[in-house]
């Protein structure tokens, strides 16, 4: 499913109305139209359903006068409640509005809350541009809505939710639905502003199908029917080699958990053989909890971290390994940092660096153009804030800008760690459809490294294994959380439902 931003939405109707000649009130005309037509949906079964319709300027009121009038052909007879007066109604709004007034439809200019209670609230106060906060008199509004025992409909996106960012205002409207025009925008899929849309249901008003011809990176959600593509079973005469070889470059002292997670992550993928590279100290604890892998044992001296002197032991398993997965559990130590650069520079197939591994790039981008590979980096929001050297907190609220100016210059396979995850490559960004908040715990994104990384040794492109794995991991946690709620999800119980959710697509 495709996805706008609020730029294409925008860019979308300015080429329909100016370019291409569509009347305004024609796209205005369906769009309300098909609010009307789910608005009874709704209230289907509801003797005499009383009807509010809460206006305020642009497009999405004359929406609502337009569902207002259809509503009102059908023996529903609306109230609708205008923030403004009548001589600051314009374009194509005002051409629905004089209908309304010519068929007598019940309009109230006012900024008095209500007083009746209503069964249906159709939300048409603000529209996709909204950012920022709410203010009086639509605030009032917003809280009254949310404190009514009302369904609530809303038009094209939920007032007070930013249709990039997902962020949401302060007391925005909570919808049961939201009719939204063309395409779903962006963040009606990102949290809190999902949360706040309910059921979305995209309409074909007649905008033309112009959407590669629009700016901007493109957005979709998770395409499913990959996973039947590429997850079918085995063939019968496979062997492990021939299922793919991960080669794991992970933990520390303290943070062994890391590395033993990543690397069952990768085995619980499907994929033929781990290797996981242990500093010597610490291979005991590897060996003793990576028992369907294999370990390698480096010369730490004793320090329980990997130094750039571990490179010529390491190096010699390039050959044998289909993928190399590099970072969890690292830790940061300069000499550490100096191996990973060592390594990703040389390795010459397929790369995914995670956590600490990408801590030599902060400040460093262009560290990633030495990389010889098809590669993939999968940062949360603090370690892709580190990236780029800019605070957490803008990066989540600007995710759009930031990403737009990311992908720019990033040549490789980004996957965001997010609610929900976001994985970019080139032009293009998909949001991913599973995983709850049970995943907010430490070491599930170890995992999700090491199924991803299982993925790409299994001969599916870094692009596809990302979009893949990110589902799939979600998929798993969206099972345990069914047994176990999302407070006791930790990240090992994800090891034991991979194997049910890629079982579905064998």
């Amino acid at each position: 499913m495709r996805l706008l931003t609020k730029e294409q939405a925008r860019e979308l109707d300015r080429i329909a109305i100016k370019q291409m000649g569509i009347p305004g009130i024609d796209l205005m005309g369906k769009a309300g139209s098909a609010v009307a037509e789910y608005a009874q949906n709704m209230i289907a079964g509801i003797h005499t359903p009383k009807v509010a319709i809460i206006c305020g300027k642009g497009n999405n009121a004359g929406d609502g006068y337009k569902a207002a009038l259809e509503l009102q052909k059908v023996g529903v007879n609306p109230q609708i409640f205008i923030l403004l007066d009548k001589k600051d109604i314009t374009g194509d709004s005002l051409f629905f509005y004089e209908k309304c007034v010519k068929e007598n439809v019940a309009l109230t200019h006012l900024v008095e809350l209500p007083k009746q209670k209503y069964d249906l609230i159709i939300d048409a106060l603000l529209g996709t541009g909204f950012k920022g906060e709410l203010r009086a008199p639509i605030l009032d509004f917003t809280k009254w809505i949310n404190n009514q025992k009302s369904l609530v409909l809303s038009i094209d996106i939920p007032s007070g939710v930013n249709s990039n960012s997902g962020n949401v205002a302060k007391n925005a409207i909570i919808a049961d639905a939201t009719v939204t025009m063309s395409m779903t925008k962006v963040g009606m899929t990102l949290e809190p502003g999902k949360s706040h849309c309910g059921e979305v249901i995209p309409v074909d008003i007649g905008f033309p199908d112009i959407y590669n011809e629009l700016h901007g990176i493109k957005y979709r959600m998770v395409d499913e029917d990959l996973a039947y593509k590429y997850l079918k079973a085995p063939d019968v005469n496979t062997h492990k080699h021939r299922q793919g070889k991960v080669l794991v470059i992970a933990g520390s002292r303290g943070m062994t958990g890391a590395a033993i997670l990543a690397s069952l992550g990768a085995v619980h993928s499907g994929v033929g053989l781990v290797t996981t590279c242990a500093p010597e100290s610490l291979n005991n604890i590897y060996e003793t909890n990576i028992i369907e892998g294999l370990t390698v044992s480096c010369q730490d001296d004793g320090k329980g971290y990997f130094t750039v002197k571990n490179y010529d032991e390491i190096e010699k398993y390039f050959d044998w390994a289909d993928v190399l997965l590099i970072g969890p559990g690292l830790g940061k130590n300069e000499s550490t940092k100096k191996l990973v650069i060592k390594v990703v520079t040389n390795f010459t197939k397929p790369l995914v660096i995670d956590a600490d591994g990408l801590s030599c790039f902060a400040e460093n981008l262009e560290l990633f153009n030495k990389i010889k590979s098809d590669y993939i980096i999968t940062p949360h929001h603090g370690e892709l804030a580190r990236l780029i050297n800019e605070n957490t907190s803008v990066i989540i609220n600007n995710i759009i800008e930031y990403l737009q100016k990311f992908m720019n210059e990033f040549n490789g396979t980004l996957v965001a760690k997010n609610a929900p995850t976001l994985i970019g490559h080139g032009n293009e960004v998909v949001i991913n459809s599973t995983g709850n908040q049970g995943l907010a715990t430490g070491g599930t994104g170890d995992v999700l490294s090491g199924v991803i990384a299982g993925f790409v040794a299994q001969g599916i492109s870094t692009r596809i294994a990302a979009e893949l794995g990110v589902f799939i991991h979600g998929m798993a946690a969206d099972n345990v959380a069914e047994r176990k709620g999302y407070r006791g999800l930790i990240a090992s119980d994800l090891l034991e439902t991979l194997p049910q959710a890629i079982m579905i697509y064998e």
